[in-house]
């Protein structure tokens, strides 16, 4: 699957406003730096997260070995596209 970055970056925002059901808006996540541990994204917001970028794109994202690339949008943005990269040439 290739998907352009900025394409992969509205999507994954996407994906991480809805794991968060209701308690996060595109605007706060902004405001605080597209970080996700500075609006408290909350532990079952990210296993949301996960099983949809799994589901929806295909990648399989390991919690424990790469849970430090979930932190903000632009490095999820690098680990899911790095994914999908490798996905392609395999």
């Amino acid at each position: 699957m290739t998907i352009h970055p900025d394409d992969l970056r509205t999507h994954l925002v996407r994906i991480v406003l809805a794991s968060a059901e209701g308690d996060l808006t595109e605007e706060t996540l902004a405001s605080a730096g597209w970080s996700l541990p500075e609006v408290s994204y909350s532990s079952l917001a990210y296993i949301r997260m996960i099983d949809a970028v799994e589901n929806e794109l295909g990648v399989y994202l390991d919690p424990e070995e790469e849970s430090e690339r979930f932190e903000t949008i632009d490095s999820l943005v690098d680990l899911v596209g790095h994914h999908l990269r490798e996905s392609a040439d395999a």
